[in-house]
C-alpha cells in the first residue's frame, strides 16, 4: 500500500510512519516541517519513506498530487484542511481517506461533531474512516463493544491519565500532544459534557472550570496507580458527542497529567504554550499514558470498561511518545481495515465498523475492567 501522509512531521505522524513500515507499506509525507531528529529515522524507515514535500498543502495541491501520483490511501493528520471537502475530493479521485478528526480550524469541537452527524459528506466511490486515532476512534469502538455486550449504560466516561515526565524533570507546563491544540483545549475552547438526549452543557474553558478527580470515572484506579483525587480537567471531545447522541446517554471526558505538570499548567494560567515532550537523544521520557472508557450500569451497580496502557520507552523512535503512538495505532487500524476491501463506500465512524477494533487490537493490547459503582457512580 502506498499512502499519502499529510501532517507526517508531528509525533503522531512519526509513529504512523513506523507502524506503516511494520505492515510493509510505504508513505510520501507532506508537512512544512520535518521532525527535529529526522536524520535518526532515515535509516530505520528506509524505503518505507517514499519522499517528503516540505510545504503547507491546500485542497488544490492535494488534488494535483493525487492526480499526479498513484496512492492507495490518503492519511490526513492536519488541523488545517477542510475535512469535509478533502474527503469529497479524494473520493472523486478514487482514493480512500483516513483522518484523525472531523474537527478543523473552522468550527468549535461540538459544532463540528454535530455537523458531521447530521450531514455527512455524501460519497459514492470509496470507503473512508473519519475520526480515527485513540480518541475518538479506538475509545468509541471500545465503548460500542461494551454496549453491544451489556446494553445502553446510564453514563459513559472517557478517562486519560498521562504521567509522562522527561529526564531531568519538567522545564515548564508540558504536553505529549500538539502544543497548540493542547493549550487551546485547556485554556481557549469551550469545554463541555453531554447530558441525556444529546444535550450539550457548555462551560467556558477547562482551565477555569471545576477541577475534576478520577474518582467516579469507572477506572481501576488502584490497579493502575492513578491518584483518585488527582487534579484533572473536564475536556470537551468529539467522542462525547458521537456516543451521547447515538445512545441517548450522558458522556464526559476527564483528563489529567502528572501532578507536577498539572501544577505548572495551573500556575501558567491563560496564554501558555506547553512544551511538547517527545523522545530525544540524551533526553528520555518516563511514565506512561493510560486511556480508557467505562460504561456505568446502575442496576448492576458497576462500571464496565476497556483501556490501553503504554509506557514510554527507549525502544520507541525519536520525536514521538507513548500518547502519540497510541493515536497512530488508532489511525493505522483504520488503514488496515480499508486495505481489507470489506468496507462499503461511505464515510464511517470507527464504532460503526465491527472490524475496526480487531484491527486495533492487532497493534496494541486492550485491557478489560469492571469497577463497583455506588450512588452517583462513585466507587
Amino acid at each position: 500500500m502506498r499512502c499519502l501522509l499529510l501532517g507526517g512531521g508531528g509525533p503522531v505522524g512519526v509513529a504512523t510512519l513506523y507502524l506503516l513500515k511494520q505492515l510493509g507499506w510505504s508513505a510520501w509525507v507532506v508537512d512544512p516541517r520535518k521532525p527535529r531528529n529526522f536524520a535518526e529515522s532515515l535509516g530505520p524507515l528506509g524505503p518505507a519513506l517514499l519522499g517528503w514535500t516540505e510545504q503547507q498543502f491546500a485542497l488544490d495541491d492535494l488534488g494535483a498530487m493525487l492526480r499526479a501520483r498513484q496512492f492507495d490511501l490518503l492519511v490526513d493528520l492536519t488541523p488545517t484542511l477542510d475535512k469535509r471537502r478533502s474527503v469529497l475530493l479524494a473520493d472523486e479521485l478514487g482514493v480512500p481517506v483516513v483522518n484523525s478528526t472531523v474537527v478543523d480550524y473552522q468550527d468549535d469541537i461540538h459544532v463540528a461533531a454535530f455537523g458531521f452527524i447530521y450531514e455527512r459528506p455524501q460519497v459514492r466511490r470509496r470507503p473512508h474512516v473519519a475520526a480515527s486515532g485513540m480518541n475518538p476512534g479506538a475509545l468509541n469502538a471500545m465503548a460500542e463493544e461494551v454496549i453491544r455486550q451489556h446494553g445502553v449504560p446510564d453514563q459513559i466516561c472517557y478517562w486519560e491519565y498521562d504521567d509522562t515526565i522527561p529526564q531531568g524533570g519538567f522545564r515548564g507546563p508540558s504536553t505529549t500532544w500538539c502544543p497548540g491544540e493542547s493549550g487551546a483545549e485547556m485554556a481557549e475552547d469551550w469545554t463541555f459534557e453531554v447530558l441525556e438526549e444529546g444535550t450539550i452543557l457548555l462551560h467556558e474553558d477547562a482551565l477555569s472550570w471545576t477541577a475534576q478527580s478520577f474518582r467516579g470515572c469507572g477506572a481501576p484506579l488502584e490497579a493502575l496507580g492513578i491518584p483518585p483525587e488527582g487534579d484533572a480537567f473536564l475536556i470537551g471531545h468529539e467522542e462525547c458527542v458521537y456516543l451521547g447522541w447515538r445512545h441517548d446517554t450522558a458522556v464526559r471526558f476527564v483528563y489529567g497529567f502528572h501532578p507536577e505538570n498539572m501544577r505548572l499548567i495551573r500556575q501558567a494560567g491563560y496564554g501558555f504554550v506547553p512544551e511538547l515532550l517527545v523522545r530525544e537523544p540524551g533526553r528520555e521520557l518516563f511514565g506512561r499514558d493510560v486511556v480508557g472508557v467505562s460504561c456505568r450500569y446502575d442496576e448492576a451497580g458497576q462500571w464496565v470498561g476497556r483501556y490501553c496502557l503504554l509506557e514510554n520507552s527507549p525502544a520507541r523512535p525519536c520525536d514521538t511518545n507513548a500518547t502519540c503512538w497510541l493515536v497512530a495505532c488508532g489511525v493505522v487500524a483504520a488503514c488496515k481495515l480499508l486495505a481489507g476491501e470489506t468496507v462499503q463506500p461511505g464515510v464511517h465512524l470507527t464504532h460503526e465498523l465491527t472490524g475496526y477494533l480487531p484491527a486495533f487490537r492487532s497493534l496494541v493490547q486492550v485491557h478489560e475492567c469492571t469497577v463497583p459503582a455506588g450512588p452517583g457512580g462513585q466507587p
